[in-house]
């Protein structure tokens, strides 16, 4: 049977693979090797729809991520499956759920440069000699159940054609236009997608956010996109334990009659930053909604926890607070609920999550105990799955990997203390890392570079113009710079690439003040071509990069000219990169934290680009306020000198992964989906 349905049976499965098939790791997936024999596991963390090609084929395209290779930045494949195999797996095939393909064929991607993912994709179907196995998350079907099985949509779609004006909808279509995000009015951005669905309607649609990090930055046509909605009201009583925000009695706007009656109706919501303007302007009886609100549970003493709502500075995520007009539907519809809401119902129930006075003489809050609690709040944020509970870390120290885990701990230590020494270079091809070099070693090759001279025959060709001068230095060194051009003009300085030879360290870092790109290269016979990879191949800003010296096939700087001759250049680091050859190493922090939460201690690994600190790790060795603004954020997460009591609260993902050496298997974890609290930096 081409798909077969399989059983874990106390951590074993119920029925074991093919004895003639070797699993086979996501790095070692390259073309040209023999995979006959090999087959690929892995998570499934994505599933489009099932979808007809234009022969009328079907088609499922789903992400596979490798668990052991969580530390590599490119983790995850895409697998396209065809025919009667896409329509057994659609039926099948759940986000959570380990797949094996084996039989498959290996081609390059051509997405993988937009979705971050392996280079090349896994082509899977029956005509081919294809086989999956799937192991579900849990358990969903009997063993005998095969591919007939029927399985409900997550999400209920509405066709275009369908579509009422004020109605709130879920969506999905093939992108046929994408216009990436752009500056709307203000410091708010927006994007616009066209879509068609399979009721061949076209509809138009612009997506706003106040952050560009939240919209996307790139569909293609072909794409497809599912919009779901974010519809945040209430008018029940929460059933959690709420806290009440110190606030004293005259101080509150209202009937007071009325405030006592909906005591146990009401929850208190913390706002701030640029949202404290707009709430000042709130009146009584607004219908709001509020978007990307922060839930968090705190414990105020050791038996008694509670819900705090926070909505944090910033308008990432949509987060902000909308005034909802009277004609609004959902005005209408939440009207009618409050209006058969009885608060006699509400004033015979004492709220446990008051933590006011009982004393309704004192109208003065206990402020120090308020300051208690706020300590307990955690200093970081989920960006994801928050529908994971808590588990201990001794838990997770006693079970198995490769899983993921919610955890709330503190920080006892971490290294390395000098926040510098974490910066370091990674290649995601080979997965290596290395130091970032110093400026002492660029400008030795630089100077050793200069030694020789520029070759004339190499100067002011078809796509570059070249300029010559002799230094007033007692050396009256050489220095050439080529400036490309564009449809034979040359262009602005911000928009303008060029190549320097003979420069010495200073004189480069000048050039990058004024234009956009600078490339150090040195004459050859035949052409120009880069300098030692241990330098950076290209300098923009006071941002210098690298290629991977192992990974990396350097190409002539004649191929830059495909580049130049394109209708608008953008000279973006990884375009260039790929046509000279080079593969890009990124910038990352690498982290040990020790975490402890009363029940255990584990070093979690942090493997950051930007999104834990909000700090992009490319822009922090040239910037000292990004550098002190690290710096005070360990300060908070771990404050020098405190004892372990006094130490915040983090929420953290973790995921467990094993790591094969010569002394066998070991357990390692890495945080994921975690961020640092904007409120807190």
């Amino acid at each position: 049977m081409p798909v077969q349905l399989l059983r874990i049976v106390k951590g074993e499965s119920e029925t074991s693979l093919p004895s003639h098939l070797q699993e086979e790791d996501l790095e070692h997936l390259q073309e040209g090797f023999d995979h006959t024999n090999k087959y690929f596991q892995g998570i499934v963390v994505l599933s489009h729809p099932l979808v007809k090609l234009g022969d009328g084929t079907d088609f499922l395209k789903i992400v596979l991520q490798d668990l052991n290779n969580l530390c590599s930045r490119i983790n995850s494949i895409n697998i396209l499956i065809y025919g009667k195999m896409a329509v057994d797996c659609a039926k099948m095939i759940h986000s959570g759920d380990t797949v094996v393909v084996a039989g498959f064929k290996l081609a390059k991607s051509p997405t993988a440069a937009e979705d971050g993912r392996h280079h090349c994709h896994l082509e899977a179907s029956e005509e081919d000699g294809s086989a999956i196995y799937i192991y579900p998350k849990q358990k969903k079907y009997a063993a005998s159940e095969t591919a007939s099985v029927s399985v409900a949509p997550k999400y209920v779609y509405t066709p275009l054609n369908h579509l009422k004006d004020g109605t709130i909808v879920n969506l999905y279509g093939i992108v046929k236009f994408f216009k990436p995000p752009y500056v709307s009015k203000g410091t708010d951005y927006c994007s616009v997608v066209t879509l068609v669905d399979p009721s061949n309607v076209k509809l138009t649609c612009t997506l706003f956010n106040g952050n560009l990090d939240s919209l996307p930055k790139i569909y293609k046509v072909g794409d497809i996109v599912r919009f779901h909605r974010i519809k945040v009201w209430d008018g029940t009583k929460c059933p959690y334990p709420t806290w009440k925000v110190p606030v004293e009695a005259k101080d509150l706007e209202g009937d007071k009659v009325l405030l006592q009656q909906l005591r146990n109706l009401t929850v208190d919501i913390l706002v701030y930053d640029n949202h404290v303007q707009l709430a000042k302007s709130l009146k009584i009886g607004n219908f709001l909604r509020i978007y990307s609100i922060h839930t968090k549970q705190a414990s105020a003493a050791a038996d008694v926890s509670h819900i705090e709502f926070h909505l944090h500075g910033g308008t990432c995520y949509g987060r902000g607070i909308g005034v909802l007009p009277e004609s609004n539907p959902d005005v209408k519809e939440l009207k009618e609920f409050l209006e058969s809401v009885h608060l006699s119902d509400s004033q015979n129930t004492e709220s446990v999550s008051s933590v006011e006075s009982d004393s309704t003489s004192n109208d003065t809050i206990d402020l120090e105990s308020h300051l208690q609690i706020y300590q307990q709040l955690p200093v970081t944020v989920l960006t994801d799955h928050q529908h994971f509970s808590n588990t201990e870390l001794k838990t997770i120290l006693n079970s198995t990997a490769p899983q993921q885990y919610r955890i709330r701990a503190k920080l006892k230590n971490y290294k390395p203390q000098e926040l510098h020494q974490s910066l370091k270079l990674h290649c995601s091809n080979c997965n290596s890392l290395q130091e970032v070099p110093d400026g002492d070693s660029f400008d030795f090759i630089l100077q050793d570079s200069a030694v020789t001279p520029s070759n004339p025959e190499l100067h002011n060709t078809s796509w570059y113009d070249s300029v010559t001068w002799t230094t007033q230095d007692q050396n009256q060194r050489k220095i050439t710079i080529h400036f490309v051009r564009h449809d034979e003009m040359l262009q602005h300085p911000e928009d303008t690439l060029l190549m320097i030879e003979g420069g010495k360290l200073k004189e480069v870092r000048n050039l990058t003040k004024r234009f956009k790109c600078v490339i150090p290269v040195r004459s050859t016979e035949d052409d120009l071509e880069l300098l030692d990879l241990s330098a950076p191949f290209l300098l923009q800003g006071n941002i210098s990069y690298y290629g991977c010296k192992q990974c990396s096939s350097p190409k002539p700087i004649k191929n830059l000219s495909s580049i130049a001759a394109e209708q608008q250049p953008s000279w973006e680091p990884t375009e260039i990169a790929q046509v000279l050859g080079i593969k890009l190493l990124q910038y990352v922090f690498i982290m040990k934290f020790t975490l402890v939460d009363g029940t255990g201690a584990l070093n979690a690994y942090l493997f950051d680009y930007e999104k834990f600190f909000q700090i992009p790790a490319s822009e922090i060795l040239t910037n000292n306020f990004l550098q002190q603004k690290m710096q005070m954020t360990m300060n908070m997460l771990c404050p020098p000198g405190r004892k372990l009591d006094d130490l915040p609260w983090l929420d953290c993902f973790i995921k467990s992964y094993n790591v094969r050496d010569t002394t066998g298997h070991k357990v390692y974890y890495q945080i994921f989906d975690t961020t640092v609290a904007e409120d807190v930096i």
